[in-house]
């Protein structure tokens, strides 16, 4: 009969389950998964189907239909709800939870229903069904719970008889279990602050659960209730509810100890890892300290147990007094997630661990003791660098901007502080990509020429550049996508100028500077002696600047204002008295050497004596041939010498010649102008006029008169007034 019970009622939870089911949507593959570990129901919603939208978790009773999880809820019944360490929320329920179906304590069954809506009011929600099933039939005589909400403890109810005999002897032993009440379970607390005994009705409005199934009782407290007590065992802080369960029938009063203890810290971490203790001997759980022995200890992250810990560089130790757990911080089954704080770039480590002792003693005979524990970093501040691998012998600066998690991305940039999206810096010749690094982090790498308009350039030695990259991020950091802002300055010297040698030329009518367009060009000024030569100035003085593939060439008119003159006498007169003749010399120097700052000119002088043409008979004489060499030292000048010339158009044209000596002071440069006959020569008030008169005929009778020159404001050389230059010769000075 028993057989054939436990078969229909087996019939009529699958029908009731089907009948709950009926008008609901099962839900779609890969959305959820669930497991069942150490009688624990273990559910984890898919993330990603999530996406925009609100849902809410349903219990369905198979009696009462389905009830809403809250907080308060949650805590009282055996419920947990949270989030992994990858963001998908995950639900976990005991087998001895609310609204679970409970078979003989070894068949277990949970229906959630997961109701899912684009509106926070959940209107218009779409509901999955999902039903969990647990099989569980090695109980231990004592099992406790530490999840994250609520600590829960079961004792198996298994008891000797008791004789009638012994009845008036028992409870005359335990006075204090006179005024139990008849076939009613009650709580006695004890704490620091004394006794308490309560109904389990009164409980349950504490946040207690109590309830008994048919061979097991278990209470289910929160922390921190009035009733518990904090206590320090071997260095962790555990929360403890020290009570006693009591229930009297007419001849049996049954008392229990339903006493839980959980560790509420030990936790602690370094730069590199994080440590969870827990203690090995818990007192109030242990009585006989003596007859304690630990007989197994594993340990698992999320729902699955961690056979060989030490293949995934975790670090699972116990000794007599503590049980630790060492995770190196990045290591596999947890998670790092990028955040920010105050403005700084950081990350934080979580992972899902469980620990699960079994241990006995000579008054539980055998304790299973499960912990489950999420376990979060604190902030720590990951301060990105910038690597520069720029590469001066292709003038590209290459910057990478580093160590990011996979959360992180980059979502503006500006050089020189000039936004750019991602899709403007691409066009605009920029080149943004990811890099990989080893620690499974990443990088961004950006590429710009040292020749970009947005990169700063500077001058700063006789043949080098300074090129400064500067760089503003915008990111994107988590889940959250906080926008974080971090500027970098990348520079780079290197010798790529080659200083421009000017050469100076003439012609007729204009002197030029030549200046290479290569290199250095870029950082230099034309002036004219102390005033900038910009488009204006060129303009009123008639300069006239060009540029061609290699150089910048500045034409300026030869009297063009800001051109000096100077005229050098390169001759000399010398009279020589010889017997019977007297001789007139014109000493020309074309030949010229620079010492130091001084130009020197050199010329020989030479006189050799006639001798009659036919003569054979060979003269002698104590007179040498006549020779003198004559040297003449002048400063150098950095300045045009021109000479103008004038003479009588009638018997030879006019014509004038000049020397440019240039800055370099190694070589000069010779050019000849001539002017038309009776031409005049402008000249401003303020500028010089230099002359110079030269006699080319050879034949000595010839002689060279200069009557006079004169200035006049017009161009009729008949004009007055005019102010008279030379008269007869003669310089005059007015």
């Amino acid at each position: 009969m028993e057989a054939v019970g436990y078969l229909l009622c087996r019939i009529w939870l699958l029908f009731l389950l089907f009948w709950l089911g009926q008008g609901r949507q099962m839900a779609p593959p890969g959305f959820v998964e669930s497991s069942c570990r150490s009688r624990i129901f273990w559910m984890k919603l898919n993330n990603l189907l999530l996406q925009g939208k609100f849902f809410q978790l349903e219990i369905n009773d198979p009696y009462a239909g389905p009830v809403l999880l809250d907080e308060k809820l949650a805590s009282r019944c055996g419920y947990v709800l949270s989030e992994d360490v990858w963001g998908n929320p995950v639900f976990r329920a005991s087998v001895l939870g609310c609204h679970v179906a409970n078979e003989a304590d070894e068949l277990f069954s949970l229906t959630v229903n997961i109701k899912i809506s684009s509106f926070s009011s959940m209107r218009a929600a779409v509901t999955y069904t999902y039903p969990m099933y647990c099989s569980y039939s090695s109980w231990a005589s004592r099992e406790i719970v530490c999840e994250e909400n609520y600590m829960e403890v079961s004792v198996k109810t298994d008891v000797p008889a008791v004789s009638n005999d012994y009845t008036v002897a028992w409870m005359s032993a335990l006075p204090e279990t006179q005024n139990v009440a008849y076939q009613l379970w009650q709580l006695m607390f004890v704490s620091p602050s004394g006794r308490k005994r309560i109904m389990v009705s009164d409980a349950a409005k504490l946040g207690y659960s109590f309830n008994n199934t048919l061979s097991r009782v278990y209470l289910r407290a929160p922390y921190h209730s009035n009733e518990s007590h904090v206590s320090v065992v071997s260095g962790v802080n555990m929360n403890m509810v020290t009570s006693t369960s009591m229930y009297r029938q007419r001849w049996l009063l049954l008392l229990i100890d339903t006493t839980v203890s959980c560790p509420v810290d030990g936790i602690s971490f370094t730069d590199t890892t994080l440590t969870w203790t827990v203690p090995s001997v818990i007192p109030t759980l242990v009585v006989q300290e003596s007859t304690f022995l630990s007989k197994n200890i594993l340990m698992g992250v999320d729902d699955q147990v961690i056979v060989h810990p030490e293949e995934k560089n975790y670090l699972l130790e116990h000794n007599e007094t503590h049980i630790r757990i060492t995770i190196p911080i990045g290591a596999e089954g947890g998670k790092l997630k990028s955040s920010i704080s105050g403005g700084v770039y950081g990350v934080i480590y979580s992972i899902d661990l469980f620990l699960e002792h079994t241990w006995t003693d000579a008054d539980w005979q055998t304790t299973k003791y499960t912990v489950i524990k999420s376990i979060t970093t604190p902030f720590m501040p990951q301060i990105p660098t910038v690597i520069n691998n720029t590469l001066p012998e292709e003038r590209l600066f290459n910057v990478a901007f580093g160590h990011f998690l996979s959360d992180v991305s980059l979502v503006a940039i500006a050089i020189g502080n000039v936004p750019f999206t991602l899709r403007e810096a691409q066009h605009q010749g920029f080149k943004i990509y990811e890099t990989p690094f080893s620690n499974r982090t990443k990088g961004f790498i950006l590429e710009v020429s040292f020749d970009d308009s947005y990169v700063l350039k500077e001058y700063v030695n006789r043949n080098e550049t300074k090129y400064t990259l500067l760089v503003n991020y915008t990111m994107s950091v988590g889940p959250e996508m906080t926008l974080y802002y971090h500027s970098a300055e990348v520079e780079c010297v290197i010798a790529d100028i080659e200083l421009p040698e000017a050469v100076g030329y003439c012609d007729e009518e204009n002197l030029y500077l030549a200046i290479p367009t290569f290199g250095l060009h870029q950082y230099w000024n034309l002036y004219l002696h102390n005033k900038l030569l910009n488009r204006h100035v060129a303009l009123t003085n008639g300069y006239l600047a060009v540029t061609n593939s290699t150089h910048l060439i500045l034409q300026i008119p030869l009297f063009a204002v800001g051109v000096i003159y100077e005229v050098h006498e390169l001759y000399s007169n010398a009279f020589f008295k010889a017997p019977r003749e007297k001789i007139q010399f014109l000493m020309s120097f074309p030949y010229a050497q620079f010492e130091g700052d001084h130009i020197i000119y050199e010329n020989e002088i030479s006189y050799e004596k006639e001798t009659l043409p036919g003569q054979s008979i060979p003269t002698i004489t104590r007179d040498p041939d006549y020779r003198l060499t004559v040297l003449c030292y002048y400063r150098a000048k950095e300045t045009l010498v021109l000479g103008a010339f004038a003479s009588d158009p009638s018997t030879s044209p006019p014509f004038g010649s000049g020397t440019m000596v240039p800055r370099s002071n190694i070589a000069d440069e010779s050019f000849t102008e001539f002017y038309e006959p009776n031409m005049a020569i402008l000249k401003r008030p303020v500028e010089p006029v230099f002359l110079e008169v030269e006699l080319k005929d050879e034949s000595p009778s010839t002689e060279l008169y200069l009557e006079n020159c004169w200035v006049t404001r017009s161009l009729d050389f008949n004009s007055t007034p005019r102010w008279n230059i030379t008269v007869d010769g003669q310089v005059v000075i007015e």
